[in-house]
């Protein structure tokens, strides 16, 4: 994203009582042709992946209404397809709205700022959301593998719901900062003869008091807690997985399904083991995926915490809004992709998916 260079304008009043417009920023060390070539060759594939994120967030959303909310971990799946469904929604808006500043359409509001409140600065408290969902499906399943019983009677639907609505609170919950620290004003710009919607930055003390705040909490300490938390999380499951095949197999070579070997469970045990495994590796497999795909905007969001001159009005402007960028990437993709791996992994899900889609499974056809 890039400031607004294609409008000379000023907004006198904006200037008194602490209020300043946003500016273009001093010479930037990534040049405007450069990331103008960027913008336009990633575009497209970002905007692909937000459409499909879209779309199969609303089929993950259908699909796990219709599985119900008797397991704890429906309800997870599905508050992380709402989340995605909506940061697809406001990055095609995001991205839709930047695009047209490629052309010279005259606008009634001027794209970057007005984005600010209506996508892209949304979206960046969205999508800490997500990744606190993901960090809780991945607890919930080392404790459950730690301590089986107690979690399940403890993590039961009705408090998975309220964690839920509590981490939306955390996350999205300080998005009201955005409407203090900017907000609409009409402004004239006399080379057009017309007055367009735009937004200003408000300065005053106590607003940056609360920025800084709002900063440390919302923008660094959640995103990283909930990163750092998906990595070890992912190591502890993967390691506990390789384990269970290594026993797997050495149970199978030793005696046969129906034997109960000491400590090791029955037939019917090994068929609970098997299916609990079966989650595991759809949890590994959308942890890892969180993890390549978010590690841009953990580093962006880290960078913004630890040098706060790094920021879209500055001279850094160009890296800012490249790396933003390629954040907004990852998160497409990790949005639009997990529709695969429950299908992939998820037995009821598949089963749901297909009775959805009048879907004939040729291996229950068959039997």
């Amino acid at each position: 994203m890039n400031s607004s260079r294609g409008f000379s304008t000023t907004l006198e009043s904006a200037r008194k009582s602490g209020v300043s417009p946003l500016v273009s920023p001093p010479q930037p060390i990534i040049s405007d042709e450069f990331y103008k070539i960027f913008f336009i060759c990633i575009l497209p594939c970002i905007q692909f992946f937000n459409v499909a994120g879209i779309i199969t967030n609303i089929i993950n959303i259908v699909v796990f209404v219709k599985l119900g909310r008797a397991e704890s971990t429906n309800i997870s799946f599905q508050a992380l397809a709402i989340c995605d469904l909506v940061l697809s929604v406001l990055s095609l808006w995001t991205f839709t709205s930047l695009s047209l500043r490629l052309y010279p359409v005259s606008l009634p509001f001027e794209p970057y700022t007005v984005t600010i409140l209506t996508g892209s600065g949304l979206w960046n408290f969205v999508v800490r959301w997500g990744a606190l969902l993901t960090a809780y499906i991945s607890l919930e399943r080392c404790l459950c593998i730690l301590k089986p019983l107690e979690v399940k009677r403890i993590l039961t639907p009705k408090v998975t719901t309220v964690a839920v609505m509590v981490m939306l609170v955390l996350t999205v919950g300080p998005a009201v900062y955005l409407y203090i620290k900017y907000k609409f004003v009409w402004e004239a710009v006399p080379p057009l003869n017309k007055t367009i919607l735009v937004v200003i930055r408000i300065k005053t003390p106590e607003v940056l008091l609360l920025g800084a705040v709002v900063n440390a909490f919302a923008g660094l300490m959640q995103p990283i807690a909930a990163f750092v938390t998906v990595v070890v999380c992912t190591v502890y499951l993967g390691i506990y997985l390789g384990r269970a095949s290594a026993w797997r197999r050495a149970t199978t070579s030793a005696a046969a399904h129906t034997v109960n070997v000491p400590g090791k469970g029955t037939q019917d045990e090994t068929s609970t083991s098997q299916k609990e495994q079966r989650v595991i590796r759809m949890v590994i497999s959308i942890a890892v995926v969180f993890i390549v795909c978010v590690t841009p905007s953990t580093v962006h969001i880290f960078t913004m915490g630890i040098f706060p001159q790094f920021s879209f009005d500055s001279q850094y402007a160009n890296i800012f809004n490249t790396m933003f960028i390629l954040s907004c990437l990852g998160s497409s993709v990790n949005a639009s992709v997990n529709i695969f791996i429950y299908h992939r992994m998820g037995s009821r899900y598949k089963t749901v998916f297909r009775q959805i889609f009048s879907i004939v499974d040729k291996d229950s056809t068959s039997k």
